[in-house]
C-alpha cells in the first residue's frame, strides 16, 4: 500500500490524534475514578477503551480496537503474529491505516503506596523500540506512547524516560538532541527516530497520564 507523501500523511495522523486525545481527556476522570494505583496495565487500557466507546465521539474519527494483532506473511505464504498493539484507531477499512497507541505503566507503587520502580527502561525497550524496528506502525510515519504514571509524579516519570531514551539512543536510533516536556492536560513530548527498513523518519508522540 502506498499512503502518499509522508509529511502530509503524518500531519493528517496528528490532526486526528489530537481529537482522539481530546476524547481521552474527557473520559479520563471516569477511567481512574474506580481504579487503584496498583492496577494492571491491561485493565487500565480496557477501561479506557470501554469508556471511549461509550462516549461515542471517537467514532467520528475511526474504529478503536484493543489488543490488535499485527500479522505478517513469510516467504512460504504463512501468517504469524509479530506483535500485539495495545490500542489502534483504524481510519477506514484499510487495516494498514491506523494510529498506534502503545501503553505502559510508569512509577509503579508498593502495597504501602511507595514508589518502587520507574519502569522507564521497559517503556523504551518494549514500547519505543517496537516502533523503531517497525514491529508496530510498519508503513506509517507516526506512533504514540501512553504512559500511565501510577503515583502521579509526572516530573519524575519524564526525567526517568528522558534518561532512559538517551541512554539507549543506539537502540532507539534517536535523532532528537533535546527533549522538552510540554504542559497540557496530559503532559507530552516527541522523539524522532531513524528507521532502516522503511520510511527513514519516524516520530513517537509520548503522553503521560496521571493515575492520581
Amino acid at each position: 500500500m502506498i499512503i502518499g507523501k509522508s509529511s502530509i500523511w503524518r500531519n493528517s495522523l496528528i490532526d486526528i490524534d489530537k481529537q482522539v486525545i481530546n476524547c481521552v481527556e474527557r473520559v479520563w476522570p471516569k477511567v481512574i475514578g474506580r481504579l487503584t494505583q496498583r492496577e494492571r496495565e491491561d485493565d487500565i487500557t480496557q477501561r479506557l477503551v470501554d469508556l471511549l466507546r461509550d462516549d461515542r465521539v471517537i467514532c467520528q474519527y475511526g474504529f478503536l480496537n484493543i489488543h490488535f494483532k499485527l500479522r505478517k506473511k513469510d516467504r512460504a505464504g504463512d501468517y504469524t503474529t509479530k506483535g500485539i498493539l495495545d490500542m489502534a484507531l483504524f481510519l477506514d477499512q484499510d487495516h494498514e491505516k491506523y494510529i498506534a497507541y502503545e501503553c505502559k505503566r510508569l512509577n509503579i507503587v508498593s502495597d504501602q503506596g511507595k514508589r518502587k520502580a520507574s519502569l522507564a527502561g521497559a517503556y523504551v525497550e518494549e514500547g519505543v523500540v517496537r516502533y523503531v524496528t517497525a514491529k508496530y506502525a510498519e508503513k506509517l510515519p507516526y506512533g504514540c506512547m501512553l504512559g500511565y504514571v501510577m503515583d502521579g509524579d509526572i516530573d519524575f516519570a519524564f526525567q526517568q524516560l528522558n534518561n532512559a531514551i538517551k541512554e539507549r539512543k543506539d537502540l532507539t536510533c534517536l535523532e532528537t538532541s533535546r527533549v522538552a516536556l510540554e504542559n497540557s492536560f496530559f503532559p507530552r513530548f516527541e522523539t524522532f527516530h531513524k528507521r532502516e527498513s522503511c520510511d527513514p523518519s519516524f516520530t513517537v508522540r509520548h503522553r503521560l497520564l496521571s493515575m492520581v
